[in-house]
């Protein structure tokens, strides 16, 4: 297992840590799931999987988008606009232009202290801040 492999295992262990599902899958291109995200905010208590791609050069790369299983009702409410769907996982995911760490509300990038277990805080608050 390489470096980034390593790093964001740990990351995703801390995740497990504290009770969030995720998963690391590495085709067709490496990605993070995010399994059962609360939406908070909504009428009736509903989940969703996220996936976000690991960004080439990650951990300096920030990361950054942030995809939903296609067809989600959540498609068009949450900030960022529809891109392409991709397969990943044996399924389709819509990416959604999402940018927390630039410009989006989240703070500066910062490879020392934030990653995987932290992007949570950030799909967790933009999932409950819909139009």
């Amino acid at each position: 297992m390489d470096d980034v492999q390593a790093r964001i295992q740990h990351e995703l262990t801390i995740l497990r840590e504290n009770g969030q599902q995720a998963d690391l899958i590495l085709t067709p291109r490496p990605a993070v799931i995010y399994r059962v995200l609360p939406v908070l905010g909504s009428t009736s208590p509903i989940t969703t999987d996220v996936l976000v791609p690991v960004p080439s050069g990650y951990p300096g790369a920030m990361i950054d988008l942030a995809f939903l299983p296609a067809g989600s009702s959540l498609i068009g409410q949450v900030l960022g606009q529809p891109q392409n769907i991709e397969n990943f996982d044996g399924r389709g995911w819509q990416q959604i232009s999402y940018h927390p760490h630039n410009g989006g509300g989240g703070p500066p990038w910062d490879p020392a202290v934030h990653g995987f277990h932290t992007y949570l805080d950030e799909l967790l608050t933009w999932l409950e801040r819909r139009r």
